[in-house]
């Protein structure tokens, strides 16, 4: 399902294209195809700009869909893996975690769900989707629930250097913005960085006054708030 529904670059193909809505259109197939591939497509891209990773169910855990960022992450195999177009734990300790979160779905309710491994953790969203979806509830296949990721970051570094730029920051200032987001001290940064601590506490001064921050954690809850700016490119994308 997952590469039948789906092209090379994660997008819904001409099966649920052609199911899609698109209005008060003509009763014309061939406009009505166009309007929902456009539509379609210009979906897909959305979904793909978003930084938290989206994925749609259908049941025993079978992947309908996945943006940029879920594929990455099954790509990865870190946590989560696909094998035949299934979503499964990339550690077998994890199953039951998943299975309950998908009989939960089944339920119409959300949960959540974190998978701890030796390089951190990550969180999983499990939203019930076929309540919403009732006409096609009984059919083989229909959404199950939508599965969102948490984010690895914060912030995305794209989004950090655009921001210092637009605040005129200098490269070492720009370098210590990933820092403030994770609320890093003082002295870890100047560690990090491999300088005096007097010289970070002289750059967050300045980032404080050209940012117009009263206080790094204002600074911090700022960042956390930015909208992401992906990469156009993004390297070792599953398919």
């Amino acid at each position: 399902m997952y590469d039948a529904q789906l092209d090379g670059h994660g997008n819904f193909g001409d099966a649920a294209a052609s199911s899609a809505g698109f209005g008060d259109l003509p009763a014309w197939p061939a406009v009505q195809r166009e309007a929902a591939a456009l539509q379609t497509a210009v979906l897909m891209c959305m979904f793909d700009e978003i930084d938290y990773g989206l994925m749609v169910l259908g049941a025993d855990a079978q992947i309908l869909f996945a943006n940029r960022a879920a594929r990455l992450e099954l790509g990865g195999e870190q946590f989560l893996r696909r094998r035949q177009d299934t979503l499964l734990p990339s550690a077998a300790c994890h199953g039951a975690k998943i299975e309950a979160a998908l009989e939960d779905a089944r339920r119409d309710r959300r949960s959540l769900v974190t998978l701890s491994g030796a390089d951190g953790e990550l969180s999983l969203s499990f939203v019930p989707l076929h309540s919403s979806v009732q006409s096609a509830a009984q059919i083989p296949g229909a959404p199950l629930a939508l599965l969102i990721l948490g984010k690895r970051d914060a912030c995305e570094a794209l989004t950090l250097q655009q921001y210092g730029h637009l605040h005129g920051l200098s490269g070492a200032e720009r370098a210590l913005l990933p820092a403030i987001v994770r609320g890093s001290s003082v002295k870890i940064i100047a560690q990090q960085q491999c300088v005096a601590v007097n010289t970070v506490r002289t750059q967050l001064a300045s980032i404080r006054d050209k940012t117009g921050a009263k206080s790094l954690r204002t600074l911090a809850a700022r960042l956390t708030s930015l909208p992401p700016i992906r990469p156009s490119f993004m390297p070792s994308q599953a398919h």
